[in-house]
């Protein structure tokens, strides 16, 4: 009788710890750790140690506990699936491809490994292995709309586009007020060569934009220069106005709605736009448009 009041006792307190942990209490966490140590024999005690110091970013003090738990029980795999994620932000990959590996070697349901595993592959150019990688996390964890950016943005390096579409439109009825998601399709129509389609992309990013401010100056822009290559000046310069009323520094719109104004006929309002962009950001694109302006009157200005 007196075991089990001892083991609930013990669960209680571990789903204590476990409630301070989640809710960011960490030195309230650390202190109720070492006493929980002095009274029960648990390594999963020290796990949790380990993780708190991690999530306070106390990375060397993590490393210790995470390898003395790895000593004691060298198949628990949670410790090399967070020791991997130590190794990963500390740029150390291959070290932390070695705990990946390991941690999913145990239990092939390890889905941060999966991710980090992910990751590690998009960064070296390996999209296949890290395709591979994230499929494997969706199938546990399918709500994450980061990792199904990710899964799109692989298939896209490896011009799977149909497999990229899917993986966006999937995102998207997730959550289909994600800004970011028909976004990133619209990018990838364009990147395809389908400026029609990603121009409504753009368009269904703005009109989810209501729901989810702040405004997306992208977007904006985006879909004024999409206008103004096919010769819709006028909402290409309308587009442009809207964005700089709400970011009135903006210095593409600023740019976009010079070159618009130009075309329509109006080059003194115009080229007063463009050097005010070119002001605020020196880009290279702007000087050379510049350029060509005075070209056409003095000769090269802006070398």
């Amino acid at each position: 009788m007196g075991s089990e009041l001892g083991e609930d006792k013990k669960k209680y307190d571990i789903e204590l710890l476990e409630s301070l942990i989640e809710n960011g209490l960490y030195e309230e966490s650390l202190s109720f750790i070492n006493r929980a140590i002095t009274k029960y024999s648990d390594i999963g005690l020290k796990y949790l140690k380990g993780k708190v110091y991690y999530l306070m970013g106390k990375f060397d003090d993590s490393v210790t506990e995470l390898s003395s738990v790895i000593a004691d029980d060298s198949d628990f795999w949670e410790a090399y699936e967070l020791l991997g994620e130590i190794y990963r932000i500390r740029n150390q990959t291959e070290i932390a491809e070695n705990y990946y590996f390991k941690s999913t070697s145990l239990n092939p349901r390890a889905t941060q490994s999966w991710l980090g595993r992910g990751k590690l592959a998009m960064a070296r150019g390996e999209f296949q292995v890290a395709v591979l990688s994230f499929e494997t996390y969706l199938r546990t964890k399918s709500e994450n709309i980061e990792v199904w950016k990710l899964l799109g943005r692989s298939y896209k390096e490896l011009e799977n586009f149909v497999s990229a579409i899917d993986a966006y439109n999937d995102a998207i009825e997730l959550e289909p007020t994600n800004q970011e998601l028909y976004e990133e399709l619209g990018d990838l129509y364009l990147f395809m060569g389908h400026e029609d389609v990603a121009k409504d992309k753009y368009l269904q990013a703005m009109q989810v934009e209501e729901k989810t401010r702040p405004v997306n100056a992208d977007i904006y822009n985006k879909l004024s220069r999409l206008y103004l290559a096919e010769g819709n000046i006028q909402k290409a310069f309308n587009l442009c106005n809207e964005l700089l009323t709400l970011s009135k520094n903006n210095d593409e719109a600023l740019f976009i709605s010079g070159k618009a104004l130009i075309k329509m006929g109006q080059r003194y309002e115009g080229t007063v736009r463009v050097k005010k962009a070119f002001e605020i950001s020196d880009k290279q694109e702007y000087k050379d448009y510049l350029n060509e302006l005075d070209e056409e009157l003095y000769g090269p200005k802006y070398v």
